[in-house]
């Protein structure tokens, strides 16, 4: 059974923060990027950051951009490497090979596909605030935490490459 979040960037934080809210509006993640990190590295945590639930690091790399995605307890899960020049990437690990790629070149929507079944789809919100919003909808359950971090990550990658 699908379901979908929300995911809206604080508009005033020291660094990139966002909340994601479940489809009833609770708020169920907190996540920062790290503010002082060569690299973009990304946290996830409870809503009261009582407990990071997975972190994200980048790996440095001349012309495209790479992550480690590591679980509560520190083991590596995930391998996501982004093609060249193009909104498209491949993941490897513990979920076995996925692929993340957007149908046009600016890199607003995704598509993750595992073994060419949807399971999950990420569409950026046009706004004109200055402030990030995303709909996840998430087609297993079981890639939910998996996905946020994948939609934060991209967030990183294209609208806060500076």
């Amino acid at each position: 059974m699908s379901k979908s979040y929300f995911i809206k960037e604080r508009l005033i934080a020291l660094g990139a923060k966002f909340d994601v809210f479940d489809e009833n509006g609770k708020e169920i993640y907190l996540v920062e990027a790290d503010k002082f990190d060569i690299g973009k590295n990304i946290n996830v945590y409870t809503p009261n950051k009582d407990e990071r639930v997975l972190y994200m690091e980048q790996k440095i790399r001349i012309g495209a951009h790479k992550y480690v995605m590591y679980n509560v307890s520190g083991k590596e899960i995930a391998l996501i490497e982004k093609e060249f020049m193009i909104p498209k990437y491949n993941i490897s690990g513990i979920y076995g090979d996925i692929e993340m790629e957007s149908e046009n070149i600016l890199g607003r929507s995704y598509t993750i596909r595992k073994n060419d079944l949807d399971i999950g789809y990420i569409e950026k919100e046009f706004n004109f605030i200055g402030r990030d919003k995303y709909n996840l909808k998430v087609i297993d359950e079981e890639y939910t935490l998996f996905l946020i971090g994948l939609l934060i990550m991209i967030d990183m990658i294209r609208f806060h490459d500076n």
